[in-house]
């Protein structure tokens, strides 16, 4: 979800958009909108050899080496987590452990995912790598020595069990010889991908709800942050009303440099922080510390952690419903608050009179184009629309009818006069009146 940039004036704020936690996405189709996780013990899920025993085909010898280094991340024995690695791989991998090792890694998992398939060079489709072998060499399969491609999924819990896994997932090479395995590739994972801790050196924060994590230019601000985030987080699991709020919300500080590659990069100009969906259950934030700061984090966090809350499960494509779907967020963030004195009512103001607001329920994302006073202004009348709604009908009323049309897919004219006992219409045009009284 992407955050807009609240203020010309006053320094940036940021507004969460959802597309999971874009516009809306999905966390299926990961198009950030809408946030990890201290033990020591390892699993690998499914059916896997323990390191004693002997690998009886190309994927249990992988499998083998990988339980070991899952193990060595929550350990913390680095040297374990290196051994099957080709010392040309070793910062890299450092990089991955230290991370996971700041972020308080648990329940670390590294297995195989599907078959391993031989690298071939010039002989057509390569050969599967599941079947036993048990130290043999030739045989209708081909010889196990020689380069293998295995997609390799990691998934951990940041600083407490019991998360909801979003895996990675990364094609990996490795050399075999007899029955020694060594990872020889080991890139960076491309579904929603790099993660940060992929791509960058780590610190964190660790809270009660909350983990902070942040590379050296920005650690020096994960405590002021992560206390912020512990008090968003207490007002954002109150919305938890279809899900249990996760174990840790996970938020990451961004750089400029980390703003361009973490997930992929590539925010529309006003975007100063997004959610972005891993699973229908996790979703991850990113900020961007040069636009966020001390005096807006608090309402930006707990518009974002209201996201994870209330999309939590959802797996459709909910930017039709965008009103609702970013005015929830932000009602969650301004909660008991005079709408006339709310933050952003200027830019507000300014948009409605632009002429560009085509009213209630016409209204869409901002375009990546828009200037920050068109999204400011956006995410104003949401949370206004969102907030007579409630104010008219009741709060109770108001959440039966986002369930209804943002989770439930179901159309706003079928939903309102059901939930609401009025047409859409008719609720439209009173949110249209009601906002356009409030900024006049």
């Amino acid at each position: 979800m992407a955050l807009a940039l609240r203020s010309m004036r006053r320094g940036v704020g940021v507004v969460v958009l959802l597309a999971l936690v874009g516009g809306s996405v999905s966390a299926a189709g990961a198009t950030p909108v809408r946030s990890a996780p201290v033990g020591a013990r390892a699993a690998v899920a499914g059916p896997s050899p323990s390191a004693s025993s002997a690998p009886v085909s190309v994927r249990d010898l992988f499998e083998v080496e990988l339980a070991k280094q899952a193990t060595a991340i929550t350990t913390g024995d680095v040297r374990a987590y290196l051994r099957p690695a080709d010392p040309a791989l070793h910062d890299r991998m450092l990089r991955i452990y230290g991370s996971l090792r700041a972020m308080k890694a648990v329940a670390v998992t590294m297995t195989v995912s599907g078959s391993p398939q031989r690298v071939t060079e010039g002989q057509g489709a390569p050969i599967a790598g599941g079947q036993p072998f048990g130290g043999r060499r030739g045989g209708d399969n081909g010889p196990p020595d020689g380069r293998w491609r295995a997609t390799v999924e990691l998934s951990f819990c940041a600083a407490a069990d019991g998360c909801v896994r979003a895996p990675t997932k990364v094609q990996s090479e490795w050399t075999v010889t007899g029955t020694v395995a060594k990872l020889v590739a080991y890139p960076d994972s491309t579904d929603r991908g790099p993660r940060p801790w992929e791509a960058s050196d780590l610190r964190a924060a660790v809270g009660e709800r909350v983990v902070v994590a942040g590379t050296s230019h920005t650690s020096a601000r994960l405590p002021a942050v992560l206390e912020t985030a512990e008090k968003a987080a207490k007002i954002a699991d109150r919305y938890a009303r279809w899900r249990p709020a996760p174990t840790r919300y996970m938020v990451y500080l961004a750089d400029p440099e980390d703003w361009a590659k973490w997930y992929g990069g590539k925010q529309a100009a006003w975007v100063a922080g997004f959610a972005m969906p891993l699973a229908p259950d996790y979703t991850e934030i990113v900020l961007n510390a040069t636009r966020v700061d001390a005096a807006e984090s608090l309402d930006t966090l707990t518009h974002e952690f209201a996201h994870v809350t209330t999309l939590a499960g959802v797996s459709r494509n909910y930017s039709d419903t965008w009103v609702l779907v970013e005015g929830v967020a932000e009602f969650a963030a301004h909660a008991g608050e005079d709408p006339r004195k709310y933050r952003w009512l200027d830019g507000t103001r300014t948009y409605v009179r632009s002429g560009q607001w085509p009213g209630t329920a016409a209204l869409s994302a901002p375009a990546e184009s828009a200037s920050v006073g068109d999204a400011t202004g956006r995410y104003g009348v949401a949370y206004l629309a969102v907030r007579r709604i409630a104010d008219r009908f009741g709060e109770d009323r108001m959440w039966s009818f986002f369930e209804a049309v943002v989770r439930s897919a179901e159309s706003p004219e079928r939903a309102a006069p059901r939930v609401l006992g009025a047409e859409w219409s008719d609720v439209a045009a009173d949110c249209d009146a009601s906002i356009r009284s409030l900024v006049n």
